[in-house]
């Protein structure tokens, strides 16, 4: 039986494992290109039930970002949305810190500098969504650029300088 024509733009395997105690049983990602040729984005899907510090320092990509924060109990993720989380963007001097303690979608504009993210409180899981607008998961931090392309991918698990 031939090759189906339009079988190259789907994938399935994207199930990752956690190596973060705040977040419950494996996590989702699409880590764009690399799974599928052509794609233009990454995708991460994480439940967090405790809290975590993450991204203590700040960082930019070449690319636009959503950043979303949901209730994690089905069907409502509105109403089970129990949580306080702290989260930083904005230039050298006018750094800004915002409250997330309901549902919300942050977009930051590509070279916008962003986080510490820092899930202070959480009192019902988190479901947080992170949709990165590039074909390869890169940030610069510190004058560094940094590239990660999921798990023993080219023998990278943590980010490596690029």
């Amino acid at each position: 039986m031939p090759e189906k024509k339009y079988a190259k733009y789907l994938f399935s395997d994207f199930r990752e494992e956690s190596n973060l105690p705040a977040v419950a049983g494996p996590q989702a990602y699409f880590r764009g290109a690399r799974q599928i040729p052509g794609a233009n984005m990454n995708m991460g899907w994480q439940l967090f039930v405790e809290p975590i510090f993450l991204e203590r320092e700040p960082h930019t990509h070449d690319a636009d970002e959503y950043l979303i924060f949901l209730g994690g109990q089905l069907p409502d993720l509105f109403s089970s949305f129990e949580a306080e989380i702290d989260f930083w963007i904005g230039g050298e001097g006018e750094m800004e810190q915002y409250l997330i303690d309901r549902p919300t979608i942050i977009y930051i504009p590509k070279d916008l500098p962003h986080t510490p993210l820092n899930f202070r409180k959480i009192v019902k899981p988190v479901l947080f969504s992170a949709l990165l607008l590039m074909p390869r998961f890169t940030k610069t931090m510190g004058g560094k650029e940094y590239s990660y392309d999921g798990p023993n991918i080219g023998g990278a698990g943590p980010m490596i300088d690029i």
